[in-house]
């Protein structure tokens, strides 16, 4: 997957969040018991009917549970459900599987969701195996409905797409591990993840390119760390999100921030689900929205507007606290976010700017980054996995994160190129602290 802008914001949006499961080494795997057998099996040759099929299939699945149609034809002005008829006239002109692959993942492109694609077969072995190397457990909030996408990746005609089998799994576990499974879906290579420095003698710097999990965070903890350690008396720290499709949200609700923050921060989030289609997702954790619910929020009637036919609500507080190690640092905290700051790593712009944790300077961010993990389904003819945003999130003010993003405090070009102290984020910087 090349890194064009677009693509890297659904790579970074395609890592996993596990949540609270416990990270496994290589040695799980290569247990016994950690994979049923899966013998090899053969892809079919797939027909017009097929394809057809495909398509009715995904679209009722997301007439159903995608929670953003209105807020796309308010951001793009496309009615993608009254499309029905133009999709399907243009998947009936498929001529392979790979054909049907790149139709399907243009009319999906009409959502303007970058969490809403048809999964490559490479990122696709790659996600189970990274799903696999989590130890989820039956009372963990997530076990249920991740277990569900592990089978659907362990169907015959998935297996086939995506070439999940003994051998195929053999040959992973010989030549990689975790980290190389993630770095495959990221396809974040050697670059490496973060870079420190000061801009001036008092005012350190932090780019991070994506919210990393697990392996991740611990190989960026060798860099920032003793960074942290090395400026926890200056005057201001900028951490540089720009240009971050996302990842996992633990890099800065559990490292990034609890290192850094000398008080508690909280912020408080609702997500809205229009169905109860996967049970086993709103059982125990999400509560039935009537109009009085939906009042009491108080949000503008632009948001009741959205919202009002969804069917379940959950409010979500995120409550952090200075670690042990935390250099509870008292100056300043910039950060810097532009249209590519996406899913987690959007995540981390609204907390920040909720909560007061750093004053933001850039553009409007991307958006999608409070709600849950998106939903992924099979698609039974062709084996084709489909991921797709699931919920909607919004601030406790009720702004939905799709479609207002995260504004920051103050609006600037947050142009990249040239030197990074030319750069007019980083000048806008300077100008404040003079």
């Amino acid at each position: 997957m090349k890194y064009t802008n677009k693509s890297k914001l659904i790579a970074g949006a395609l890592i996993l969040v596990i949540g609270s499961s416990l990270w496994l080494s290589k040695d799980y795997l290569t247990k016994g018991n950690a994979f049923p057998n899966l013998p090899r099996v053969e892809q079919t040759v797939n027909t017009t009917e097929d394809y057809l099929a495909d398509f009715d299939y995904a679209y009722e699945v997301l007439k159903e549970t995608y929670p953003y149609f209105e807020v796309n034809k308010i951001k793009s002005g496309v009615d993608w459900l009254a499309n029905k008829d133009k999709y399907r006239a243009e998947i009936a002109k498929s001529k392979s599987t790979s054909d049907f692959y790149n139709r399907m993942n243009l009319i999906l492109e009409d959502l303007h969701n970058g969490h809403t694609q048809l999964i490559d077969e490479k990122i696709g072995f790659n996600m189970y195996m990274l799903m696999k190397s989590y130890q989820i457990k039956p009372e963990d909030k997530f076990y249920y409905y991740r277990e569900q996408e592990i089978e659907q990746f362990e169907a015959p005609k998935v297996r086939a797409r995506y070439n999940i089998n003994n051998e195929s799994i053999k040959k992973a576990l010989e030549n990689g591990n975790k980290k190389d499974f993630l770095n495959n879906i990221v396809n974040n290579g050697n670059l490496g993840n973060v870079l420190v420095g000061d801009i001036k003698n008092d005012i350190g710097y932090i780019k991070i390119n994506a919210m990393q999990t697990d392996m991740g965070i611990e190989e960026d903890k060798k860099t920032i760390l003793p960074y942290l350690e090395k400026i926890k008396d200056y005057k201001a720290l900028v951490i540089d999100l720009r240009g971050n499709g996302g990842g996992d949200e633990s890099y800065y609700l559990r490292f990034l921030y609890p290192s850094l923050m000398d008080k508690p921060y909280s912020t408080k989030r609702y997500l809205f689900i229009k169905s109860d289609f996967f049970k086993n997702r709103i059982e125990n954790r999400y509560n039935k929205l009537d109009k009085k619910i939906l009042e009491s929020f108080k949000f503008s009637s632009e948001t009741n507007d959205l919202i009002k036919d969804f069917k379940y609500y959950m409010t979500y507080d995120t409550n952090l606290e200075p670690n042990d190690d935390s250099i509870k640092f008292k100056g300043k905290i910039y950060l810097l976010v532009d249209r590519g700051v996406y899913s987690a790593a959007e995540s981390m712009a609204s907390f920040s700017k909720e909560s007061g944790f750093a004053t933001l300077i850039g553009e409007r961010t991307g958006g999608d980054g409070i709600a849950e993990n998106p939903r992924i389904v099979a698609l039974d003819k062709t084996g084709y996995m489909m991921r797709y945003s699931y919920s909607l999130g919004t601030t406790e003010s009720g702004s939905v994160n799709e479609l207002e993003q995260t504004t920051p405090h103050i609006v600037c070009n947050p142009d990249t190129r040239g030197a990074l102290i030319d750069q007019p984020c980083i000048q806008e910087v300077l100008r404040l602290e003079e």
